[in-house]
């Protein structure tokens, strides 16, 4: 059973991301091409015939990385396909997180592979579906740790443990061997059975002690959706930069037409009354020098400065530099849908709702660097349901909009319906006889002297909180009555709306491997519609 939820009704939908799946005049108006228009997937194509790409050497670069990760045959034979001159790529990326990652990882994933279906049919040429592994980012702290829930439905914390030098890639941050402890924790939380153990093998060999982030989560994407053809890229390949070096010796020797360009974008945005995602400020390249940690490059008077290091640069050192040691330059997040689409011919991009903010914020970029912008396609998103999940939500009496919005508070309002009826309807005669009370005497007091009228408010005021008060001191008194009904609670946000967000905001793959095997992908496929606006939640049978 699938159902849908409008975008504006999930509390944390953005302004603009729903603007964009409604193609709304005010963000319309911000990028050259919308993907739900007719003609569009056929118009980007055209566009991207007009250029030349290094097909060869890109398709022998991605070969041996998707041979190295184990992508498999199904996999290594798409991304063949690559080298026919007519081919296009459906394209999404995601950082390297612990265990996979939260699960819009999969999601994206799953959508990756639907557009490519979706385009290759709608054209009749080969679109490949590839996936970008954010190797290049320098957030440990942001891939370093996994959700789930355990036996019992508590939500549980896995973390790595240890430390890396500040502003180091996780490209160049290996596993240690307390990665095998982590792995047996977790396997204290996954249920027994056939599954689980499979699921458990597959995670031992790809998360194994030296190999780093994005090599281990680059295995267990390849091990999950190698054999749905999905291949695997990690952008931090020095042959790839090198693809890419008269896009990043522009960015040098015009000192920043990137920044200049998506500062003057930016301001548009602001003027149509939509929020930037990133904020790039005048007088720095698009480009981090990385040795090993990043730095900043500012434009000075003569040439270039590194602002940690203080080292000086001119231009032409700089692109001598970018020359003989492009592993030196990392793209920021400016620059790197640039960079990716420099080197793909890149139909369309499948973006997470930020980065639908911040590719809006490149449209001059590409413009000006004369490449074609890909048709921007929203990430799927999708919650998934077990059936006891779903039986205890329905008991309850709450669904997943009220769960997002009341969060802990929803604890509250559950309790509330257990408290006798009786008491129930004496507190809201209760309050609507005070309100009518007051509005009574706010009116005859205005008559009487104008100039008490806010005395007159602060009265009402002090009784309705009053009310408030009491009624909160009933929910906690049916708390204190009810441990179990308060456990049911904590185990269904924990599933449904873990840390007060959405399921796969949080939540990895690994409880639903474990219990439903790839069949979950199977069934979580079939519910992606890519062009549908709408969050579904998806009731899996047992």
């Amino acid at each position: 059973m699938v159902q849908s939820i409008a975008l504006r009704s999930i509390p944390s939908t953005t302004r603009l991301f729903a603007d964009y799946w409604e193609a709304n005049d005010g963000i319309r108006a911000m990028v050259p091409r919308h993907f739900r228009e007719t003609n569009a997937f056929a118009e980007q194509a055209r566009l991207i015939d007009r250029r030349q790409y290094d097909r060869r050497s890109l398709c022998a670069v991605l070969r041996e990385q998707n041979e190295k990760l184990g992508s498999g045959p199904v996999a290594l034979s798409n991304l063949s396909r690559l080298e026919d001159p007519s081919s296009l790529v459906a394209i999404g990326g995601q950082q390297a997180g612990l265990f996979g990652g939260p699960l819009f990882t999969v999601h994206k994933a799953l959508t990756i592979l639907a557009v490519a279906r979706h385009a290759e049919k709608t054209l009749g040429r080969p679109v490949v579906p590839v996936f970008w592994i954010a190797s290049e980012d320098s957030d440990l702290a942001e891939v370093d740790h996994a959700f789930v829930t355990d036996r019992e439905g508590k939500l549980r914390a896995l973390h790595m443990p240890g430390a890396a030098p500040a502003k180091v890639p996780v490209s160049r941050i290996r596993l240690g061997e307390s990665i095998g402890p982590l792995l047996d924790e977790l396997s204290g939380f996954l249920p027994e059975g056939d599954a689980a153990r499979v699921v458990l093998a597959d995670l031992r060999a790809a998360y194994m002690p030296g190999r780093t982030y994005p090599q281990a989560f680059g295995a267990w994407m390849a091990n999950l959706f190698g054999p749905l053809g999905l291949a695997l890229v990690d952008p931090s390949d020095t042959r790839l930069k090198r693809l890419a070096h008269g896009l990043f010796d522009t960015e040098i020797s015009e000192k920043s037409p990137v920044s200049t360009a998506v500062i003057e974008q930016t301001a548009r945005l602001k003027d149509a009354g939509y929020e930037p995602q990133i904020e790039l400020r005048d007088g720095f390249l698009t480009l981090f020098h990385q040795d090993p940690a990043r730095d900043a490059i500012t434009i000075t008077g003569r040439g270039y400065e590194l602002k940690a290091s203080g080292r000086r640069f001119t231009p032409a050192e700089l692109s001598s530099l970018l020359a003989s040691s492009p592993d030196s330059f990392t793209p920021n997040a400016a620059m790197r849908p640039l960079f990716q689409d420099t080197v793909f011919p890149t139909l369309a991009a499948i973006l997470g709702p930020a980065e639908i903010a911040y590719f809006c914020q490149l449209t001059l970029a590409y413009q000006r660097l004369g490449i074609p912008m890909p048709l921007m396609v929203p990430r799927s998103s999708l919650t998934l349901v077990e059936q006891k999940v779903e039986r205890l939500r329905a008991k309850l009496g709450v669904d997943l909009v009220q769960l997002l919005e009341r969060g802990e508070h929803v604890i509250d309002d559950i309790l509330l319906k257990h408290v006798p009826e009786s008491l129930s309807r004496r507190m809201a005669d209760g309050r609507q006889r005070a309100s009518e009370t007051w509005d009574g005497i706010v009116a005859e007091i205005d008559a009487l002297d104008p100039t008490l009228h806010r005395t007159a408010l602060i009265g009402s005021s002090r009784t309705m909180r009053q009310l408030d008060f009491i009624e909160k001191k009933i929910a906690q008194a049916a708390r204190k009555k009810s441990g179990i009904l308060r456990g049911q609670v904590e185990r269904l946000t924990a599933s449904l709306a873990p840390r007060g967000g959405l399921q796969e905001r949080t939540l990895c793959a690994l409880p639903f491997l474990a219990v439903y095997g790839r069949r979950i992908l199977t069934l979580a496929a079939e519910t992606i519609d890519p062009f549908a606006p709408e969050h579904r939640a998806l009731v899996v049978e047992s």
